[in-house]
């Protein structure tokens, strides 16, 4: 059975940030330079980055789980008349499950009962079965674009964007 799980304590964040550690190498580690994941977990999935979105910048965290097992998070920000999904991680051994269908109907669900128009991701043009995965759930791709860090490394990301139909 699939769970989605507000994260609400600092506990949560720590299985986050685990999460993350494994499912980030894995993922980025083929298409990036990995001391560039490396900053990417600590500026942006650590248990202070986290706890810092939630507090200050609008977002909200979701632990996904199968069987009673953390399996992956979703982050989502909230950023005026948008909902940006910011983070969907799944651990690789759980991936075809209906996991990631599950979690993109809850943000879907989620962006309509709070009256937003549309949800945007960003997504790094090499991770092409994450493109199509997209795609197949509504999104379009928008724009090309190239996202420069503070530790001088650079990405070619696509935005995505699906319209909501409002009710």
């Amino acid at each position: 059975m699939i769970e989605i799980k507000k994260a609400e304590n600092r506990s949560d964040y720590e299985i986050i940030e685990n999460l993350a550690t494994e499912i980030l190498h894995e993922v980025y580690d083929p298409i990036i330079p990995a001391e560039h994941t490396k900053y990417f977990l600590t500026e942006f999935q650590s248990v202070n980055a986290i706890g810092n979105q939630i507090e200050n910048e609008n977002f909200s965290y979701f632990l996904l789980n199968f069987d009673t097992k953390n399996v992956g998070y979703l982050g989502i920000q909230k950023l005026n008349e948008k909902l940006i999904l910011s983070k969907l991680y799944i651990l690789e051994s759980f991936r075809g499950l209906k996991i990631g269908k599950t979690a993109l109907e809850y943000v879907n669900g989620f962006a309509t009962d709070n009256g937003f128009e549309k949800i945007e991701l960003i997504v790094n043009q090499q991770n092409k079965n994450t493109i199509n995965i997209y795609q197949k759930n509504g999104f379009k791709i928008v724009e090309s674009i190239v996202n420069s860090f503070p530790n001088g490394h650079s990405v070619e990301d696509y935005k995505m964007e699906k319209i909501l139909i409002m009710k």
